[in-house]
């Protein structure tokens, strides 16, 4: 993995950011972002939060408790969604919910690199659909 370069969000208080660029598909280069807050005292667990379709990470109340509670938090804005989309794009397009993977594997892979040993998905709509997809499919 390439070395992250984190830069403040735009949702404030410690928030960052990050984008993670992906091979072109079939509009186009793509580019998905990862987002996180980390906890105050870190305990190794992290949590990962998928949005659903026409929506994008913004629920910074529910990432301020989880990480009050130790946990670092992380979002990712999958392509074309949000602070991943780029001019040109067609919002929310996706011919198959597996283009998804590795927008979640780069995600995972940078909270990993953060020192998480634990994390859990959470899936919020169709990102609930997508999370349990991805593990079905990567136990």
């Amino acid at each position: 993995m390439n070395t992250v370069i984190w830069q403040p969000d735009h949702l404030g208080d410690g928030f960052e950011m990050t984008y993670v660029e992906h091979p072109a598909d079939y509009s186009g280069a793509v580019r998905s972002t990862v987002i996180r807050k980390k906890a105050a005292h870190p305990t190794g667990k992290a949590i990962l939060y998928v949005h659903g379709f026409s929506d994008y990470f913004l629920q910074k109340e529910m990432a301020l408790m989880f990480a009050g509670h130790g946990y670092d938090f992380y979002a990712v804005d999958l392509r074309k969604y949000g602070r991943s989309l780029t001019d040109g794009q067609k919002m929310f397009q996706v011919r198959n919910l597996h283009e998804y993977f590795p927008d979640i594997d780069s995600a995972v892979d940078i909270i990993a690199a953060d020192g998480n040993g634990a994390i859990a998905l959470l899936g919020h709509s169709t990102g609930g659909l997508t999370t349990s997809l991805y593990m079905s499919e990567n136990p």
